[in-house]
């Protein structure tokens, strides 16, 4: 048996129950689970509870979680002041469909964090980034939308490109072919959509001056969280910064994922880049369904004129809104947020200590309160340097520090770990610990 196949053997003992669950739900869900970003081989655990930063599954499995729910539990599981404002506000009702005194609370600070001027509540960074980019398209008058080959920003159709495609069909590096990523989504829908690669400066001038005076805004996250945790080289967002303000388009930074994670101000306060177009969601929601895009006032009143629309029974929902105003006020603040991110990074440099000692052909890198292991050997720039890494041995560590308690990310090569305001120094020892023991089992693979 080789030491994949014992890990999974032991996994597949450990998780019997769910392994059950899961048979049963495939008759009553497509593939068993409710977002096909849940799918685990040999089957996904169940979850019964998650408190803190402990998650129990329907086996009894106990596990410390690094995953929290691919980010958004930056405030931890169950976090005792969003649970007691959601409980509060929750008597008070749990749906207006009409303005509240926590819309402006919350957009107070998102502006006083973010910069931007205004904003708009919805409800998932899909719907967010569909948003910005119809205001976008409304503010310019033009409708070309240039994102960045691996990206993913959402399930809408116009953004479903380029996503994870084969090399084979990749085309050049300078400049990409469109990929369409599902079935069901007509050439026409992604035809303004164009493809640059990551870093690479030259890639995204070649696309704008290829559409002069069509590309109404490019969009980009600001570390590829889609790709582990793959950063921008230092001169890579201020010159985005400066072709957009060149070729008059509008820059949109989609930090659903590094909003709040990566500093107070998310990925505008730590890079020192601001962008036309702020989209957030999963952390700022504490738990709570919440997505959130800002603005200048100038470019706001394309939807003040109703020239641009914006609607949504559930946007501003009370009860998410009173979990986001606490999160952001009493939960996130800069000194819980310094420690966790003093924490991520002792859990990165004994990730990396432990890579050396073992020899092990990967490395780990992380930034704020999130990190990862990258299973290649040299450091990845670009969606193409990424495709090329060891899956099974990713595969084989998620599975492997699940059998002794830990969830160490999402599962995914492309997921990172996020390190939550309730985590404790005992917490990554636990970590480090349980990776010194798994280590040696990646090298029999």
């Amino acid at each position: 048996m080789t030491g994949f196949d014992a890990i999974v053997s032991r996994y597949e003992e450990r998780t019997r129950k769910s392994r059950e669950v899961f048979q049963e739900a495939r008759q009553y869900l497509p593939r068993g689970v409710s977002s096909n970003f849940r799918v685990v081989d040999p089957n996904p655990i169940f979850i019964e509870s998650a408190v803190g930063t402990t998650i129990t599954d329907v086996d009894g499995n106990r596990y410390t979680d690094f995953a929290m729910a691919f980010g958004a539990m930056f405030v931890g599981h169950a976090h005792p002041k969003v649970v007691q404002a959601i409980e509060a506000q929750a008597k008070k009702g749990t749906l207006h469909a009409m303005p509240h005194r926590l819309e402006m609370s919350v957009a107070k600070e998102l502006r006083k964090r973010f910069g931007q001027d205004q904003w708009r509540f919805s409800n998932s960074g899909t719907e967010a980034t569909m948003h910005a980019i119809r205001l976008a398209r409304g503010y310019t008058g033009r409708a070309k939308v240039v994102k960045f080959e691996g990206a993913y920003h959402g399930a809408h159709d116009t953004v479903l490109v380029s996503n994870k495609p084969p090399l084979r069909l990749t085309g050049l590096k300078s400049r990409p072919r469109r990929v369409v990523w599902s079935d069901g989504i007509p050439e026409e829908s992604y035809a303004h959509t164009l493809v640059a690669s990551f870093n690479d400066l030259d890639s995204v001038r070649g696309q704008f001056q290829a559409n002069l005076n069509q590309v109404a805004c490019l969009i980009v996250e600001p570390i590829m969280l889609n790709m582990g945790v793959t950063e921008p080289d230092p001169e890579f967002l201020p010159g985005l910064r400066a072709l957009c303000d060149e070729y008059q388009a509008l820059l949109i930074f989609d930090e659903v994922k590094t909003g709040l994670k990566i500093a107070p101000g998310g990925a505008t306060e730590h890079y020192r880049v601001k962008p036309d177009i702020t989209v957030l969601a999963k952390a700022i929601g504490g738990g709570m369904p919440l997505a959130a895009f800002g603005a200048s006032a100038e470019i706001m009143e394309e939807l003040n004129s109703l020239r641009v629309i914006h609607v949504g029974t559930y946007a501003s929902n009370p009860v998410t809104l009173a979990a986001a105003e606490v999160t952001l006020k009493e939960v996130l603040t800069p000194e819980a947020s310094k420690r966790a991110f003093d924490l991520n990074r002792k859990l990165v440099d004994g990730y990396a200590a432990l890579i050396r000692e073992h020899k092990l052909p990967c490395y780990a890198n992380g930034v704020g309160s999130m990190g990862t292991i990258n299973f290649k050997k040299d450091v990845i720039k670009n969606y193409r340097d990424w495709y090329t890494l060891d899956r099974k041995a990713s595969h084989a560590w998620y599975l492997g520090m699940l059998n002794e308690g830990i969830i160490p990310q999402p599962p995914g090569p492309d997921e990172q770990w996020t390190i939550s305001v309730q985590h404790t120094e005992a917490d990554i020892e636990a970590h480090l610990k349980t990776f010194a023991r798994v280590a040696p089992l990646l090298k029999s693979l």
